[in-house]
């Protein structure tokens, strides 16, 4: 059989076209080829930015197999179930990118009265000394022609430390709930939470501020609380003061 010279294979080898051919995703790296909607499941290309059936926005593909927070979008390990950057709730689907979800109006209606119920009961029994002092020095007075008088500057004086004590009361529950837990009984109760607007935990001067802002509320005879049924995300007075949003959590 008649051999080419070496030359000419080395010749013929160079015109030819070079075929590169992109190495097998490998099991151990976690790699993938496709991307998969989270919302319907259908498989996309890897350059794919939306999915061509239903039109969600697609994940990384790095982040298919973690769970997404969906406050501060921070990736999570897949067996993990809060997350560890803002500590909300993960979703149960692996790569979800499912959005926060803005409390409404009713539901933080109920909620706030669920607190008022709370510090009613609470200060009521800090205001029973009060009370107790003031009828008291009514019922020592000595004079008939005094009463009216001096019942009426204690009234007052009762009236103005009673009212102080509430207020604070209030800023102090909020602050101390919010600050440290993000949420407070009620909202807890309705699975509601206070976070800034990129998910993540609210500061307790932060909190601080909201709860003196939630005060202004007041002085609008409470007109103030229905931005949040007309707002994007469902925002009140407080929170746009705060920079916060409040959102469900399951």
């Amino acid at each position: 059989m008649e051999q080419r010279p070496a030359s000419e294979n080395t010749g013929d080898a160079q015109k030819q076209p070079e075929i590169i051919l992109s190495p097998a995703p490998s099991a151990g790296t976690g790699s993938v080829v496709n991307k998969i909607c989270p919302n319907c499941g259908n498989v996309n290309p890897l350059e794919s930015v939306y999915c061509f059936k239903c039109g969600l926005k697609l994940p990384d593909y790095v982040n298919q197999d973690k769970k997404i927070c969906i406050g501060c979008q921070t990736p999570n390990s897949a067996i993990a179930q809060y997350c560890y950057k803002c500590g909300l709730k993960l979703p149960e689907k692996l790569g979800s990118v499912v959005m926060m979800r803005c409390a409404g109006f009713w539901v933080r209606l109920l909620a706030s009265f669920i607190d008022s119920i709370l510090l009613g009961v609470f200060t009521g029994i800090i205001s029973v000394p009060l009370m107790l002092h003031y009828f008291g020095n009514l019922t020592d007075l000595s004079s008939l022609n005094s009463i009216e008088t001096t019942s009426d500057s204690t009234f007052w004086a009762f009236y103005f430390i009673f009212t102080l004590v509430v207020y604070i009361v209030q800023i102090a529950y909020s602050t101390i709930a919010v600050g440290k837990w993000g949420k407070t009984v009620g909202k807890a109760a309705l699975g509601l939470k206070v976070v800034k607007p990129d998910g993540t935990r609210v500061s307790c001067w932060r909190a601080f501020g909201r709860s003196l802002a939630y005060q202004l509320n007041g002085f609008t005879l409470g007109l103030s609380f229905l931005m949040i049924a007309f707002t994007s995300k469902k925002r009140g007075l407080h929170d746009y003061i705060a920079d916060t949003v409040v959102i469900k959590t399951n």
